[in-house]
């Protein structure tokens, strides 16, 4: 179990680092930050949090997207 306390999404690292992501009515998910990424769905600009895996990805317009971040721990 991560018991790693969870930060403001504001201070998470946005160089590529996998992280958990959440936002409390979602939930949690394994993303990284892509700052060329695209989802034309719910954003038109550049920057979405993304799967490493090339799952889902989530935007932060529109005060959408996650709220809080913690380091990733495979397996945690």
């Amino acid at each position: 179990m991560n018991d790693i306390p969870w930060e403001d999404i504001s201070t998470a690292p946005r160089d590529g680092t996998i992280i958990e992501v959440m936002e409390p009515d979602t939930g949690a998910f394994v993303m990284r930050w892509n700052p060329d990424g695209f989802n034309m769905l719910t954003s038109k600009r550049p920057g979405v949090w993304e799967s490493p895996n090339d799952g889902p990805t989530w935007t932060e317009d529109n005060g959408l997207g996650p709220t809080n971040w913690r380091p990733y721990r495979p397996g945690g």
